[in-house]
Parts: C-alpha cells; sequence; structure tokens
C-alpha cells in the first residue's frame, strides 16, 4: 500500500515511517514540506502524492505548554487534523489518527476502554479530542488510534530525561500516585500496522501491556539502566504542574482481540528494548 505519514521526523513518525517501509511504499513528510493548517496545500499535497492510507502524527505534544500556548496547540491538534481529514476523505484515503489517553479525566478504577466517555482535564487533551471528532466526522474511513505515555529515541521523552539526570547526580522525585501504561515507540509502530493492513477502522486502544506509575517506571528504568541514584516518590500535590494529569491513564481495549490484533508487549519489555537500543547507537 500506498502510505503517507505526517510528523515524519518526529519521535513517533521516525519508527512508523521505519517499520511500515518493510512492505510499503512509504511518502514521509514534515512541517518543511508543507504547513497542515494550509488546507489547500494539505489538499495538493495529498493529491499529489495520492496515498491510499494517511497516519496523521503531526502535532503539538507539549502538554505543559499547551496551557499557554492555546490557540498554538489548539490549530495544531485540532484545525490541522480537520484538515487532514477534509483532504484524505476527498483523495479516497483512510484516516490514521494518533491521539491520548488525556482524553479522559482518570476518575475510573480500571483501564479506560474504547467505549468510556472523553472528558479531557488539561487543553493538551481537549486539543486532542477535538482531532478524533474531526477525524471521524468528516472522513467516514478513520482508525483512531489512543496510546499513553508514549516514549522512544527519536525524541525528547520521560526516560531518557530520567537517566540523564541521573547521572548527573541530581536528586529525583516522581510522581507516584498517577498510573499508565508506558509505550514504546516501535512497538506501537508495528501495532498501528497490523492494524492498518487488517482494515481495522472505528476507535482503537493501543498501549504496551501492563500499568504502572511515573514512579515505578523511573526506577524500573534506572535499574535496568544500571544506574543508582536518589529518587523520591511523590504525590502529585507535591509536584504541581500547568496541566493537571489524571490519575489514572491506563489504557484497556476491546477491539484488539475481535479485531484479531496482538496486545502489544508488557511495558517492561518495551524499556529493555529501548535502552538497548539506545546503547546500541552510542
Amino acid at each position: 500500500m500506498k502510505i503517507l505519514v505526517t510528523g515524519a521526523r518526529g519521535m513517533m513518525g521516525t519508527d512508523m515511517c521505519d517499520v511500515l517501509a518493510q512492505g510499503h511504499d512509504v511518502a514521509g513528510v514534515d512541517i518543511e514540506d508543507f504547513d497542515i493548517l494550509d488546507g489547500e496545500a494539505v489538499l495538493e499535497a495529498i493529491e499529489a502524492l495520492a496515498p491510499e492510507i494517511v497516519v496523521h502524527l503531526a502535532g503539538f505534544t507539549r502538554v505543559e505548554d499547551a496551557e499557554d500556548q492555546k490557540d498554538e496547540a489548539f490549530n495544531a491538534n485540532a484545525v490541522g487534523t480537520m484538515n487532514m481529514a477534509k483532504a484524505s476523505r476527498d483523495a479516497g484515503a483512510r484516516l490514521i489518527y494518533v491521539s491520548t489517553d488525556y482524553v479522559f479525566d482518570g476518575s475510573k478504577d480500571s483501564p479506560y476502554v474504547e467505549t468510556d466517555i472523553p472528558a479531557p482535564i488539561n487543553f493538551y487533551g481537549l486539543t486532542k479530542l477535538f482531532g478524533e471528532r474531526y477525524a471521524s466526522s468528516l472522513n467516514p474511513r478513520h482508525l483512531i488510534v489512543r496510546t499513553s505515555w508514549l516514549y522512544g529515541p527519536n525524541g525528547k521523552n520521560f526516560v531518557d530525561t530520567i537517566l540523564a539526570r541521573a547521572r548527573e547526580g541530581a536528586p529525583l522525585r516522581v510522581v507516584d500516585d498517577q498510573r499508565g501504561s508506558p509505550t514504546y515507540t516501535y512497538h506501537l509502530a508495528r501495532g498501528i500496522r497490523a492494524a492498518l493492513e487488517k482494515g481495522v477502522e472505528g476507535t482503537l486502544h493501543m498501549a504496551n501491556s501492563g500499568e504502572t506509575t511515573w514512579y515505578e517506571f523511573a526506577r524500573t528504568a534506572l535499574e535496568l539502566a544500571g544506574l543508582e541514584a536518589e529518587i523520591k516518590p511523590v504525590s502529585s500535590s507535591e509536584y504541581v504542574t500547568k496541566a493537571a494529569r489524571p490519575k489514572n491513564s491506563v489504557l484497556g481495549s476491546l477491539v484488539i482481540g475481535h479485531a484479531g490484533l496482538e496486545p502489544l508487549p508488557d511495558w517492561k519489555q518495551g524499556l529493555r528494548e529501548h535502552l538497548a537500543r539506545r546503547e546500541a547507537a552510542q
């Protein structure tokens, strides 16, 4: 299949292009190629490239900054997705839109599944929810993939930040009352490839299996990397951020099994592979 990937030089986009290139004709584009806020430019690019599938990854990902840069965040995540949805529809292409666990408020005691009602508590989550709505309403042939706590070697991420601070000898204070499913970009890319190859449409939750807290995630990363550091668990009330975070970000799925897809590997396996990949690149 001929597949267009936006945000191709980002953390997720880099792995997505590499994984899709194994058996498909992939065109990766980024902000230097065209502006997703320019509807005419988007349509012209998609018509010229003529993809069968558009994997839309471009967007505003800085959760804290979204609270202050509301126009920029909304335009990138909502208006940009609206343009991609319209253009992909008009070109007869399927649209894959990657969204976030932050569309939920975190009040549920069990993992969030595809039928749960979104209720974001930060502005980033709200912009991604608007993106979902534009994707689903403007292109009937869509797949919305929600994921959680994404990290990978091709961009700034929680794991590498923790390891860098530990090597500097800085004391670490990490929140221990927020739960989620850390997800490795390479595993998610393989999962999305399987979903689009099977023609799955609608909404799908896809994250590495299992769950943990940010503190346990950080502590495990330090252990696997062979680093010793002073690390202290703290509550959300002790670690104040501009953007409110849901206490429960764990994603489950009612769809994966019925769609004939395999669950992603356990989050610790993703972490091991990420660290091994970092070490091999050094």
